[in-house]
């Protein structure tokens, strides 16, 4: 996939240069200074083609499995195994000296996201929400209180849509990708720390969808991460996720477990 997509725009940007050298009186007549700014936009306009077609394939996608199979109960817990709390979920009391920066905080109310559907299969106290509510107010984000007012109405599709919509229209669309980064490792580092667990309701499918959504992320993050320094400082992140192309649950176990330092590393080197 990231072959056909390198080629792809290589294949625009020849496409594009050609083009600007037909163009030339036209470039002047819009006030650009040099083919060679214009060859430049051109490009741009490419990156920006390829990012938006990204950005539509990643809108259509369900929600991970690790979401779903917590969420809808496929996952069961026994008395016994409810005692044994996890020790490896983020607590908004421990991370709270750390978010110091809007980057952090957004970080933060993702990967409380998905530790409390964590928790909740252990009848953990939920600190989750309210630490989220909290982080909401200071981010006076409209798209998080979108997903928060209308997060039981509407399909994942629907409301993925929507609050990058939102985002998009209030000059936030970085911050949109960056949750979507920081859900994948958190989501990732929770795998690899319960596999048996998890694995044991995943189909084949379900590992495929995992490695799927990894790969088109960090396609995304690769036009991203040229804009905006916060995108480029996770895209060195979530780069050792790459390795991960499973196809089936049996690969993705052994996958996980040959990039487990390296998910340890991202998902600490977010607050750092």
């Amino acid at each position: 996939m990231r072959k056909f997509i390198y080629s792809s725009m290589m294949i625009v940007a020849a496409l594009m240069m050609t083009a600007c050298n037909g163009n030339k009186q036209k470039a002047a007549a819009d006030g650009v200074d040099s083919t060679e700014n214009f060859e430049v936009q051109q490009i741009k306009k490419g990156m920006n083609m390829h990012l938006d077609s990204l950005t539509e394939a990643w809108l259509r996608l369900q929600p991970s499995p690790v979401y779903t199979q917590s969420k809808d109960g496929k996952i069961k817990l026994s008395a016994d195994e409810k005692k044994v709390k996890p020790d490896y979920l983020f607590t908004p009391d421990k991370l709270a000296d750390k978010l110091e920066t809007m980057s952090g905080k957004y970080r933060a109310i993702t990967v409380f996201f998905v530790d409390r559907e964590i928790a909740n299969l252990y009848d953990m106290k939920d600190d989750y929400t309210p630490a989220m509510k909290k982080l909401a107010a200071e981010l006076n984000d409209p798209a998080i209180q979108f997903v928060y007012d209308n997060g039981e109405k509407m399909t994942y599709q629907e409301l993925n849509e929507k609050a990058y919509a939102i985002e998009e229209e209030n000059g936030r669309a970085n911050r949109f990708w960056e949750a979507a980064a920081t859900a994948i490792i958190e989501q990732t580092y929770i795998l690899t720390q319960n596999q048996d667990k998890f694995l044991a309701t995943f189909t084949d499918k379900d590992a495929e969808d995992i490695t799927y959504r990894t790969s088109l992320l960090i396609n995304a993050y690769e036009d991203l991460s040229e804009y905006d320094p916060d995108l480029l400082n996770i895209f060195n992140v979530i780069q050792p996720l790459e390795k991960l192309n499973a196809i089936s649950v049996d690969q993705l176990r052994q996958q996980l477990n040959e990039v487990k330092d390296d998910v340890v590393k991202a998902r600490e080197m977010l607050f750092q």
